[in-house]
């Protein structure tokens, strides 16, 4: 999932980018761009936050040690270090 987001944000970023002739582009540089773009910009980043935001809040993606210094994740299962 992680690789997903962050494909997803890199792909954004150049597509932000080649439409100003660029490889590559930055979320708040989008002045180039037509009112159009720029709101399925916006809309596309918040997407991409709310993802990351939902993402932390399941408990399979958080890990922490217990008493008996076995790894969990955030149901209680053990995991790998």
């Amino acid at each position: 999932m992680a690789n997903d987001y962050s494909t997803a944000w890199d792909a954004l970023a150049n597509a932000i980018g080649a439409a100003k002739g660029e490889s590559s582009g930055y979320i708040d540089d989008v002045e180039h761009l037509t009112v159009d773009q720029q709101l399925k910009v916006a809309e596309i980043a918040a997407l991409l936050s709310i993802s990351q935001e939902l993402s932390a809040l399941n408990p399979q993606n958080t890990k922490s040690r217990g008493k008996d210094g076995v790894w969990r994740d955030g149901w209680g299962r053990e995991i790998a270090d």
